[in-house]
């Protein structure tokens, strides 16, 4: 990968300190979709070992396309977060529908726009007391739209030329409120209310959904969700169910008037039983002049006992209405295909406890997309599940199917896989369902900085292997966080945060870097 003075070289055309002449380029790079010399970017498609003509002269194209990092854009300070074993910091990202700008929502409550090519923050907003969860462009991109994690858990419609506000909603008035983080607990923050949802629909109405879970003064675990359609004003126009359930509803999934919602529980006390705790309602999206969200289907499996006593969707879910199809998958090591009614195409057991000598290990299914006529999913590293009488070891040897990415048919027939030293974090696809954007992490037992970055797989073209369709890896400095946000022509945008050493010391910076 060229580095980022290299980068800024190349597309802006200036030096160090701006005033000395960009150095000329002798030889282009090949990156996806074209070459990249002294004038910038050049649409030019090309295949490994072809022979082009540039500039007077024969080039072979090589196996893969080189990286190249257009621009940083830097988040702010998380080195506290990170020495006291925080998690990676949520950061979320949305290219414009021209792809002209990207929107930024951090952990630290900030929203951003930055020019999409330059990197040149726009417009650039703090939000009190508050964790952005979602950022959504309305469909002619003049507003945003901003979810938050914090006591009002607001949704705010805001002017993309400055970040105010055009209307906000309180969803705490809703799924209620509880108080803002005190003292060291950095987790706390996630056990107030947030929308964990947010669509935008072809009419210009909001798809919010809702949910809160978090202990009350009398030390009672209390569990609110909802699913609310609001009108390009903010206006409730529907809700599902009529009154807040007791079950927590987090990252659902839409496509064309069918959402997927995964519905869990940590209240305490009985379940409610008109619900599918453990598992994913669908609804349907009734527009027109009288909106409703109605009960379609609903889908449940069994805990995998003995090892597990509860079923758990993270973000490996989502549906096709125009392929009868959604995928779950379940941080047992379970993935299932289902048809829109509910009846079952598949049930794959990738990631399911082995024995590992004695100890039990598993890998859990914890992203997923469907892609046309194709699923799409990432296996974690190793565990030890929480029903085994010591889960807290570190696993004496790795699953078979931990950090692989798989792609099936959506009647579970496997097409190709790809496994490789990484530690697959997240994915994303571009609008033309071309190019999958895989992130890298932190591995539990491999602390190499060099496995840090992304990894292009081209989806086009016949049947090829994982292998041969890994298009390009764009190494980072630090880890990669589990949101990535591709555009059509190619750009990549990541989130790289900081880790501590074994020692203790944290390094690396917290930014989002997008590359050509």
């Amino acid at each position: 990968m060229r580095s980022a003075w290299w980068a800024v070289v190349l597309y802006l055309g200036i030096g160090c300190g701006g005033e000395t002449a960009a150095p000329k380029v002798d030889e282009p790079i090949f990156v996806r979709g074209g070459l990249v010399g002294p004038d910038g970017f050049e649409p030019l498609p090309w295949t490994p070992g072809q022979t082009l003509s540039w500039r007077s002269r024969d080039w072979t194209a090589p196996k893969q396309a080189e990286c190249i990092s257009m621009y940083q854009v830097p988040l702010g300070d998380v080195s506290r977060l990170i020495a006291v074993g925080g998690g990676p910091p949520d950061t979320a990202l949305a290219w414009s529908p021209d792809e002209r700008l990207l929107a930024i929502g951090t952990f630290l409550g900030e929203v951003l726009v930055v020019d999409g090519q330059s990197g040149e923050v726009k417009a650039r907003r703090r939000l009190g007391e508050s964790l952005v969860k979602q950022v959504r462009w309305s469909a002619d991109g003049q507003v945003l739209y901003a979810a938050e994690q914090s006591p009002d858990a607001v949704v705010r419609a805001m002017r993309i030329d400055d970040l105010q506000d055009r209307w906000t909603l309180s969803l705490a008035d809703r799924i209620g409120r509880s108080p803002p983080p005190a003292g060291e607990d950095l987790y706390a923050i996630y056990n107030l209310p947030a929308a964990y949802t947010l669509f935008v629909l072809p009419d210009g109405d909001l798809l919010v959904g809702a949910a809160h879970g978090w202990t009350d003064s009398e030390q009672v675990r209390q569990n609110r969700s909802q699913i609310l359609r609001l009108s390009p004003e903010g206006e409730v126009r529907a809700v599902w169910p009529e009154q807040a359930a007791d079950a927590v509803m987090l990252h659902s999934q839409l496509d064309g008037d069918v959402l997927a919602v995964p519905i869990s529980r940590s209240a305490a006390g009985p379940p409610p039983t008109d619900l599918p705790i453990g598992g994913v309602q669908l609804l349907k999206l009734v527009g027109g002049a009288s909106p409703a969200l109605l009960p379609k289907a609903s889908v449940t499996l069994p805990p995998l006992s003995p090892w597990f006593k509860e079923v758990f969707i993270w973000e490996n879910l989502d549906v096709s209405s125009t392929h009868d199809a959604f995928l779950m998958g379940l941080g047992d090591g379970r993935v299932g295909l289902f048809r829109l009614d509910g009846q079952p195409r598949a049930l794959l057991s990738p990631g399911v406890p082995i024995l590992a000598g004695a100890v039990p290990i598993a890998s859990g299914a914890n992203f997923g997309q469907i892609i046309g006529d194709e699923a799409i999913f990432l296996t974690t590293s190793t565990t030890i599940p929480w029903g085994a009488a010591s889960p807290e070891l570190r696993p004496s040897a790795a699953h078979p199917a931990e950090h692989t990415l798989r792609v099936v048919d959506l009647d579970g027939e496997l097409r190709w896989t790809w496994h490789g030293a990484q530690a697959l974090s997240g994915l994303a696809v571009d609008r033309g369902g071309q190019t999958l954007v895989v992130g890298a992490g932190p591995r539990d037992t491999d602390r190499r900085r060099d496995l840090y970055g992304a990894l292009v797989f081209d989806l086009g073209g016949a049947a090829r292997s994982g292998e041969e369709r890994l298009s390009a890896w764009c190494p980072t400095e630090n880890p990669v966080f589990f949101r990535q946000a591709v555009a059509s022509d190619g750009r990549i945008g990541v989130v790289e945060y900081p880790y501590a050493r074994e020692g203790g010391q944290v390094e690396g910076a917290w930014r989002v870097t997008v590359f050509r």
